[in-house]
């Protein structure tokens, strides 16, 4: 079986990284058994979560980890769209990763009113057996971590009410293409759609303030979007039969 090595589960998220919700939920998606590991970023191939252990082999990043598991497992959301329909959906999950992302880190660790909320929070539920002394120290370092990253990747550079429009902007692209569907590339969910809902997931169900968060929960058909999946794929066994799973599927 799969060990899935992830950033624990908060706020009725099932993971606080949208990278590590994302890879969960095409697991749940693609109906692959998996068992979660203790995490240890000392393991971590790429220093980073998620990662997995496949046959022994740790193999870290979510998008290297489904190529993988496409071809081990021979499982792939995307069959039966067209050439145009993949570059789509290629497009609308790099920007939610490589652009977006970015927004959602600088509203935890850029506005510190939110970063002292996010800290003090996710310090009770990462690394159980680690001292809180301890704890308070790793966080320190990631903080001062994470906004050098900012700084480096770009989004850092910025003032909060530029940010706040970039990503108001890239969720309003996708509210749009969404329009009236279920799923984003037709009547199936696809790897968009656990890209998605990590993402938006993880702007509109966090306790934090922000112009971005409050511009996402209008967006209806999103904030449907995210309930849809979540109701799909991580509600309680009882609340939802195998049957009703594999006709979304």
């Amino acid at each position: 079986m799969i060990t899935l090595y992830t950033i624990p589960a908060l706020w009725g998220l099932p993971s606080i990284s949208p990278p590590c919700m994302k890879l969960e939920t095409w697991l749940r998606m693609n109906q692959i058994p998996y068992q979660i590991g203790e995490l240890n970023f000392a393991q971590a191939p790429k220093g980073k979560a998620p990662f997995i252990s496949l046959q022994g082999e740790l193999i870290g990043d979510s998008n290297l980890i489904i190529e993988r598991l496409q071809q081990t497992e021979k499982k792939c959301l995307e069959t039966g769209l067209s050439p145009v329909e993949r570059g789509i959906s290629l497009a609308f999950r790099r920007m939610l990763e490589e652009h977006t992302y970015w927004g959602l880190v600088y509203l935890r660790f850029g506005i510190k009113e939110n970063w002292l909320l996010y800290r003090d929070m996710t310090m009770q539920v990462m690394f159980p057996g680690m001292p809180m002394a301890e704890k308070a120290i790793f966080f320190e370092h990631l903080y001062d971590v994470i906004l050098g990253q900012l700084h480096s990747q770009g989004m850092g550079r910025h003032s909060e009410s530029e940010i706040c429009q970039m990503v108001k902007t890239d969720f309003q692209a996708l509210s749009d293409f969404l329009a009236d569907r279920e799923f984003f590339m037709g009547d199936r969910p696809t790897t968009l759609d656990a890209t998605a809902y990590a993402h938006v997931g993880n702007l509109i169900k966090v306790p934090f303030k922000s112009p971005m968060v409050d511009y996402a929960l209008g967006l209806d058909n999103l904030c449907q979007h995210y309930e849809r999946i979540d109701q799909l794929f991580f509600s309680e066994p009882d609340s939802l039969t195998q049957q009703e799973i594999e006709v979304a599927l």
